[in-house]
């Protein structure tokens, strides 16, 4: 099913999968099992959404440096150990400041396991399939989001979050086999035809280069609005429009369990969607128009949420806006492994990206809920669709030649 040379990203996104159902979970379950576990308001759970993403921001900058001084098989391995402890830890604590710590160990976990999967893809594809070999990884990683989501939010609502916690925790210790048998002990983290280590004067002059910067920006705003509000608030914004209690084929359901299913569907097309569109990126000289019309598609579902619409037409639409945001996600991911991919120092600007990309996920949940409480929902989703318009036309209408031919001598410097 899968080519030799991608078996290592294929190994590592399914053990990225099976730790990450955890930390999945919460996002359907916390905002409407929050009492559950101990938490006394929403804003805790704002705040447990979020840290995990900030604690990381300080921490990225370790991981890089943890995989150049210690075998990478080993980094990938201490992240499934601890993703193992903190999930099965989250069904028998009820302590909110344990809590905080559980989730900043996650965040160091995650940072291990996303940076390692950025170094992995740049070693194991080529400009000529680094789209669909990005998208593979980014779709099948995902799928522990579908698990997470779909089976923790139905097993929340049906037999508690406690008891679903431990179970999924156990699971991740049992893809310790898998780092054995396909995730290599090193990768290059240099460009292997430059083996001198990049002074960090040239590792400052990347902050200055003006498309690289374009594309952190843009992968900021996108993580923050598309992946870190709209996911942490799912399960509420479902709650808060059509009740906890929903009829849907003559079935009551509750909102967690309703989120739980949308993100699982967005999760399981996602492997099949994203490569496809990995694909169309590596067939493209144009990917800057491509990434301007999702832009524009996230624009108008986001334009369209908040109104108040038939649930059975409105579920249509938030589909679509969880597909578009995976698929931006991943262009985004694309877009800036392929301009590493030239660079001497590849881990730092992979590890400079990833710290933008938590910035904007950890800023999303708890932005999310308290911006709920000064101006509702509804403006903050038009809010998001007028960002998302004035990316798509920044991205599809200036061509800068000049800008394009003092990025192409800075490449050749």
């Amino acid at each position: 099913m899968f080519s030799q040379d991608k078996q290592p990203v294929v190994a590592l996104a399914l053990i990225t999968a099976i730790c990450l159902a955890g930390d999945s979970m919460l996002y359907i379950v916390l905002p409407t099992h929050w009492k559950e576990v101990g938490l006394t308001s929403l804003v805790q759970v704002g705040i447990l959404l979020s840290v995990n993403r900030f604690v990381r921001l300080p921490l990225n900058p370790l991981i890089g440096y943890i995989y150049k001084k210690v075998n990478f098989r080993s980094g990938i391995l201490l992240a499934v150990i601890l993703s193992g402890i903190t999930t099965i830890s989250y069904g028998l604590v009820e302590n909110f400041k344990i809590w905080v710590f559980l989730r900043s160990i996650w965040g160091f976990s995650w940072a291990l396991f996303k940076l390692g999967g950025y170094l992995l893809i740049l070693q194991f594809s080529t400009d000529m399939n680094r789209g669909n070999v990005m998208g593979t990884y980014n779709g099948l990683y995902r799928l522990g989001s579908l698990f997470g989501m779909l089976f923790g939010g139905f097993f929340a609502d049906l037999i508690g979050m406690k008891t679903i916690s431990i179970v999924i925790g156990f699971f991740a210790f049992l893809s310790i086999c898998i780092i054995y048998k396909y995730i290599p002990k090193t990768v290059e983290i240099y460009d292997v035809a430059n083996k001198t280590h990049p002074s960090n004067l040239s590792n400052k002059r990347y902050l200055f280069d003006k498309p690289l910067v374009k594309r952190f920006i843009t992968a900021f705003l996108v993580m923050m609005l598309l992946d870190g509000m709209l996911t942490a608030t799912l399960g509420h914004i479902i709650e808060v429009k059509y009740t906890n209690n929903i009829e849907v084929f003559h079935v009551i359901i509750g909102a967690a369990t309703l989120a739980g299913i949308m993100q699982a569907l967005r999760w399981g097309i996602s492997p099949i969607v994203i490569p496809q569109i990995g694909n169309l990126l590596d067939r493209s000289n144009h990917n800057n128009v491509i990434l301007g019309l999702f832009l524009s598609c996230a624009s108008i579902l986001s334009f369209l949420l908040p109104f108040q619409i038939q649930l059975g037409i409105w579920l249509p639409i938030l589909f679509l806006h969880l597909i578009v945001s995976s698929i931006l996600i991943n262009v985004m991911d694309t877009i800036v492994a392929e301009y590493a991919s030239k660079q001497i120092n590849k881990i730092f600007i992979m590890t400079t990206f990833t710290i933008i990309v938590d910035l904007g996920a950890a800023l999303g949940p708890i932005t999310s809920y308290f911006l709920e409480q000064k101006i509702g929902l509804e403006s903050l989703f038009w809010i998001t669709a007028g960002v998302c318009c004035l990316l798509s036309i920044i991205w599809i209408i200036p061509r800068n030649q000049s800008g394009n031919r003092e990025h192409r001598m800075y490449h050749e410097m």
